[in-house]
C-alpha cells in the first residue's frame, strides 16, 4: 500500500478518493483525486487535490500533491471528484459539486438545493484546466428537487452504435412535499451522459423503486450480446441495489442484491468491468466495499456475470476502511484501488494498491475467466 494523502490529527483531513487510469500511446498514467477538508465533516470541505502517477517498470511512480484551488467557484467548497477520459478527443473531464461554504447536505434536504454540478477539462493530464462550467440548470429542473449531486468515484466511456458515450454517476434528493420546508425527502440514483464528447449533457431516468444514493456504473454485455450499463448503488435497506440500464438513459431493472450487503446508513462502493478471457464480447465485474459493519475490512468481490452470484471478497485492508475507487488497467493486467483507511478511523489516510488481476481472481475463490 502506498499512502497518497495523509490526514493530520488537527487537520487537514483527506476524504472521497477518486481514481482514473489513462492509457495512450504506450503511456500509462494514474490520476488520484480527493477532497481536502478542515476536518472529517462534509461541510468543512475546501478544495480538491490530485496526485499523478506513471507506470514504470512494474510499479507506479507518484508525483507530489497538487492543490486544485483554482477549479471551483468563489465562496464555494468543491466536493465529490468524478473524472472521465474521452479516448477519441484525448480530453479529460473532472466533474464535482460546488456548494456554498457552510451549507451542509442536511441544510439542503431541509431548505432546498444550493449544489451545482460542475466540471473542468484538461488536454494535458491535469497540468492545466479550463474554466469551470456549471451544467445544473441545463440538465435538470432543480425547482422540483431537494438537491442534486455528482456522485464521487469515476465515470466511464462506452461505445453505443456510432457514438462514444461519456457516463457520469449522480444522485438526487426528491421532496415529497414542500411547505415552509422540505418533507419526505428520498434519494434516487441516476446518471449524466453525453453523446457529443461533452458538448452537451443529458439526464437518465432515476432508480425510483428503491431509495438509492451514491453509485457507480460499468459497461456489461446483455443477454442478447448488446451493450448495457450496470449500476451499483448505496442504500439504507441492508442490501446494495443493482440495476441495469440501456445505454441512452433508460433503466431496465433494479433489485436488492442477494449477496452484497450494505451496513447502517450505507457507504460508497466502486465497480469496474473487464473483458472475460476466451469469451469475446463478454464482461466481468469487480466491486469494492467494506465487508463488515462500522466500515471495516475493505474487500473486492468478483462477478463472472453467469448464473453464479458474487464471490466471497478478497480482503485488501484489514481494519477501518470506507470509500474506495477501482480502476481496471488493461495495459498492465492489473486492478488498482484508491481507498480510505486507518488504524483507529477510516479517515486517517488514502492509500493506493495495484494488484495483478489473476491474483484477485484466484483470491475471490473462483476460476480464472
Amino acid at each position: 500500500k502506498k499512502v497518497l494523502f495523509k490526514s493530520g490529527p488537527n487537520g487537514p483531513v483527506y476524504r472521497i478518493p477518486s481514481l482514473l487510469y489513462i492509457e495512450q500511446e504506450k503511456k500509462k498514467t494514474f490520476l488520484a483525486f480527493a477532497e481536502r477538508r478542515k476536518n472529517a465533516d462534509d461541510a468543512s470541505a475546501e478544495y480538491l487535490v490530485m496526485r499523478k502517477g506513471v507506470w514504470e517498470n512494474g510499479s507506479v511512480k507518484w508525483g507530489k500533491v497538487e492543490e486544485l484551488k483554482g477549479i471551483g467557484m468563489k465562496n464555494n467548497r468543491t466536493m465529490n471528484p468524478c473524472p472521465v477520459y474521452d479516448k477519441e478527443t484525448k480530453e479529460l473531464f473532472l466533474f464535482f459539486n460546488c456548494i456554498p461554504e457552510g451549507v451542509s447536505e442536511s441544510d439542503m434536504k431541509t431548505w432546498g438545493n444550493q449544489s451545482k454540478m460542475c466540471y473542468v477539462t484538461s488536454r494535458d493530464y491535469g497540468k492545466t484546466w479550463s474554466r469551470v462550467k456549471n451544467i445544473t440548470g441545463a440538465t435538470i429542473d432543480i425547482n422540483k428537487l431537494a438537491t442534486v449531486f455528482v456522485a464521487p468515484g469515476h465515470g466511464i466511456q462506452t461505445r453505443h452504435l456510432e457514438c462514444w458515450d461519456l457516463i457520469i454517476p449522480a444522485y438526487v434528493y426528491v421532496a415529497g412535499s414542500w411547505d415552509t420546508q422540505l418533507k419526505g425527502v428520498k434519494a434516487h440514483s441516476f446518471y449524466l451522459y453525453s453523446k457529443d464528447h461533452g458538448n452537451s449533457w443529458r439526464v437518465s431516468e432515476r432508480i425510483i423503486c428503491y431509495e438509492t444514493g451514491e453509485c457507480e456504473l460499468a459497461e456489461i454485455t446483455g443477454n442478447h450480446g448488446e451493450l448495457m450499463l450496470y449500476c451499483n448503488a448505496r442504500s439504507t435497506c441492508g442490501k446494495r441495489i443493482e440495476a441495469q440500464a440501456e445505454i441512452g438513459g433508460t433503466f431496465a431493472s433494479a433489485n436488492e442484491s442477494t449477496t452484497l450487503p450494505e451496513y447502517g446508513g450505507g457507504c460508497m462502493g466502486s465497480v469496474v468491468s473487464f473483458p472475460g478471457k476466451g469469451q469475446e464480447g463478454t464482461h466481468r465485474l469487480l466491486y469494492s466495499h467494506p465487508t463488515k459493519e462500522e466500515r471495516n475490512d475493505l474487500g473486492i468481490y468478483l462477478n463472472r456475470m453467469d448464473s453464479k452470484p458474487w464471490s466471497d471478497p478478497k480482503i485488501i485492508y484489514e481494519g477501518p476502511s470506507a470509500y474506495s475507487d477501482l480502476a481496471y488497467c488493461q495495459g498492465t493486467d492489473t486492478v488498482a484501488i484508491l481507498f480510505e483507511c486507518g488504524k483507529k478511523t477510516p479517515y486517517e489516510e488514502i492509500g493506493f494498491c495495484s494488484l495483478p488481476l489473476n491474483d484477485v481472481l484466484s483470491a475471490c475463490s473462483t476460476t480464472a475467466v
